[in-house]
């Protein structure tokens, strides 16, 4: 990947920057230095010094003076920002380890998405309430999706849903941000909208102040959404509805979902599937991407992600399967994609408090979790030890 031929740092601080820092007789004073990581691209570095200059109230003052746009290409960061943004989450999030502490702060923090969902309600008739900020995936079918806006909003939609929903274009009233990619779709002028007819597209705007947005959209006649990231959407499929089984009807469950990598696809993933189906009349699989391998696990992948992509989808006992989001890729948010009723896992999670957290989470909203013992003769790590000792 770009990542693992970017140049590197031997000793690295991705922590050393402006947010960090007193500024005392015209010098940076940098505070809370202890984190050092080793064989560190430089472009997340300078990525996130870039980055933590716009955090703040006056960001948007700034990007009127010099955009971060103009840096990102001054730097050579412009190609593959996203890359690089994705490597600065992932030192964040294990960094501050939201991963153990996802759950106090569900508890103790207010939910944003409802008391902004709240203040809108006051504005808006209920039916264009529902349209605007509620059904925004409503009426997509076949018309081009385009996102107006390609900020943090515009960053996360893609981050979340272009797998399922691709892209067709971003547009900007900002011309300092054309050219600019995000997740290899380039951000263009608003006015590619007047050369789409009528009823083709459907444009979601992904702006904080949306209000002028809304207002240049309905001088052209183009139907929209308005997208919050704080707020749960689901993907609006139409999985089978149950069936007759042989199972208990207790035991059998609408939408089932398994995620995975399925590096070297064995005898063991097969039969996990296999009971997931049958457990399940619909079963979705996330699979884990190629940078997600390298990130988390720390190898690299016998088989190229397009490829066990493929073959999942091929899998008879596969309604359909999707990459995993590199930025989001816990249950909390495949539930919210998908709103499965359950999701199926090996035993070897099945004691793990970080997995009967999951667990308990899904059982909050009417989900739940089920381990399935993996076949033990046969695994990915000793297919893996089998090949590079070459006895088979």
């Amino acid at each position: 990947g770009v990542e693992r031929e970017a140049e590197l740092f031997d000793r690295a601080y991705p922590d050393m920057v402006p947010l960090n820092s007193f500024r005392m007789e015209d010098k940076f004073v940098f505070f809370d230095q202890e984190y050092v990581t080793e064989n560190f691209p430089v472009n997340v570095i300078l990525e996130r010094m870039v980055t933590t200059l716009y955090v703040g109230s006056d960001v948007e003052k700034m990007e009127k003076v010099l955009p971060a746009a103009v840096l990102y290409d001054r730097y050579g960061l412009k190609e593959n920002l996203d890359v690089w943004v994705g490597m600065e989450l992932a030192f964040l999030n294990k960094l501050r380890q939201e991963g153990k502490l996802i759950e106090y702060r569900r508890s103790t923090r207010r939910e944003w998405g409802t008391v902004w969902a709240n203040r809108l309600r006051m504005d808006y008739p209920g039916a264009e309430y529902r349209r605007i900020f509620f059904d925004i995936f409503a009426n997509i079918g076949e018309r081009k999706l385009i996102l107006f806006g390609s900020g943090k909003y515009a960053r996360e939609f893609m981050d979340l849903y272009r797998v399922v929903y691709p892209v067709y274009a971003i547009v900007d009233n900002n011309d300092k941000v054309w050219g600019q990619k995000i997740h290899g779709v380039e951000v263009q002028s608003p006015e590619i909208l007047r050369s789409i007819r009528r009823g083709e597209c459907k444009v979601l705007i992904c702006i904080k102040d949306f209000s002028p947005v809304m207002e240049q959209l309905d001088s052209m006649w183009i139907e929209y959404g308005v997208f919050d990231p704080q707020r749960t959407y689901g993907i609006p499929k139409a999985p089978l509805q149950k069936k007759n089984s042989s199972l208990a009807e207790k035991d059998k469950y609408n939408v089932g979902y398994v995620a995975g990598v399925f590096d070297l696809f064995h005898i063991g993933h097969l039969n996990i599937l296999r009971r997931a189906k049958e457990h399940c009349d619909y079963l979705i699989v996330g699979v884990v991407s190629d940078r997600q391998v390298r990130e988390y696990k720390k190898v690299e992948p016998f088989v190229p992600f397009a490829e066990r992509l493929d073959m999942i989808r091929s899998c008879r006992y596969v309604d359909e399967a999707h990459e995993i989001p590199f930025e989001h890729p816990d249950t909390d948010m495949a539930w919210k994609l998908y709103h499965f009723d359950v999701q199926f896992s090996g035993s070897d999670y099945e004691h793990d408090p970080v997995w009967l957290k999951k667990k308990e989470w899904l059982e909050e909203r009417g989900s739940t979790m089920v381990f399935f013992p993996y076949t033990q003769s046969t695994s990915s790590t000793r297919l893996k030890k089998l090949i590079e000792e070459r006895l088979i």
